[in-house]
């Protein structure tokens, strides 16, 4: 890449920071706010409103710190373009494809669906292997997301990304966060390092079963998995199609994921670090906010 289209790349990604900063401005969030409630008390649904509040406060109580910046600075080796997929699936149509901003000679971007979308330009629509087809679309998504090597052996690296989740930058640079001991890298999770307090939070937000999620952490308790272990975010994956341990891990997460029947993949993530002798520190490589990735721009699931 010569030098100003290096320049311009990184006025690009700056730019997007600016109105990621923007949008999580008090003032813009303030905003948001009484435009929701605006809403919701033309409908006279002040239970409602008083319950989102409610769980705000709740919620804020389980965080472990405040807000960060996202820390990562890559090592960038120009010399080194490895062929990397970038790809997504979107089963159910919980979110509408996001074409890419740029494109990169060593990166295509491939998506599953099991529905057609209109003006698709930008992705490779791939297939849906049968055994997926034959699972529910929770099922189907979290298979594919957690089998990049078997589903794309003619690379290098994959980067799986959440279908409401756009490409900004060049996605190259989050190669050089991978640790050679697990051959994965995501970004650790923005507020809270402890499962114990997540699948609380989860409760509020009416995510996941949490009579399964209790059962779940329940059990890693009893088998001696430690609190505040650590979190991460799970909406972007890199692995190392080449790595050994990379392929364990993912495949112990789903096997993980799939017996707990909890329907929250971030619990089972840290455990099954836990059980393969890793830490957070050896996956949680690609910054402390994945929503302050100016590589990225993250919008509402549909």
């Amino acid at each position: 890449m010569i030098e100003t289209e290096k320049q311009i790349l990184k006025k690009i990604e700056e730019l997007n920071l600016e109105i990621i900063e923007l949008k999580k401005s008090k003032e813009y969030r303030l905003g948001e706010d009484i435009y929701k409630f605006k809403k919701m008390l033309k409908k006279l649904e002040f239970l409602k409103i008083m319950k989102k509040l409610s769980n705000r406060k709740k919620i804020n109580k389980y965080n472990f710190h405040d807000e960060l910046p996202n820390n990562y600075y890559p090592k960038i080796n120009s010399d080194k373009k490895p062929k990397i997929v970038v790809y997504t699936c979107i089963i159910g149509g919980y979110d509408r494809l996001i074409d890419p901003l740029l494109h990169f000679e060593n990166v295509d971007f491939c998506v599953y669906l099991d529905k057609e979308q209109d003006e698709i330009k930008d992705w490779k629509m791939m297939q849906l292997p049968e055994k997926v087809s034959q699972e529910n679309n929770i099922l189907a998504n979290r298979y594919l997301k957690f089998h990049p090597h078997e589903l794309f052996q003619e690379y290098d690296y994959s980067i799986y990304i959440d279908g409401n989740i756009q490409s900004i930058g060049d996605f190259t640079d989050f190669i050089y966060s991978v640790n050679d001991k697990t051959g994965l890298s995501l970004h650790r999770h923005q507020f809270r390092n402890c499962i114990f307090n997540e699948i609380e939070v989860c409760k509020l937000l009416k995510k996941g079963n949490y009579d399964k999620l209790k059962k779940q952490v329940k059990r890693y308790e009893n088998d001696g998995f430690p609190k505040k272990f650590g979190m991460l975010e799970c909406n972007v994956i890199v692995a190392d199609l080449k790595n050994n341990n990379a392929k364990t891990i993912l495949e112990d997460w789903w096997n993980e994921f799939k017996a707990s029947e909890s329907l929250r993949d971030q619990i089972s993530l840290p455990y099954v670090l836990w059980k393969n002798g890793y830490t957070i520190k050896d996956v949680g490589s690609l910054g402390n906010n994945v929503y302050r990735n100016p590589k990225i721009r993250i919008f509402p699931h549909n």
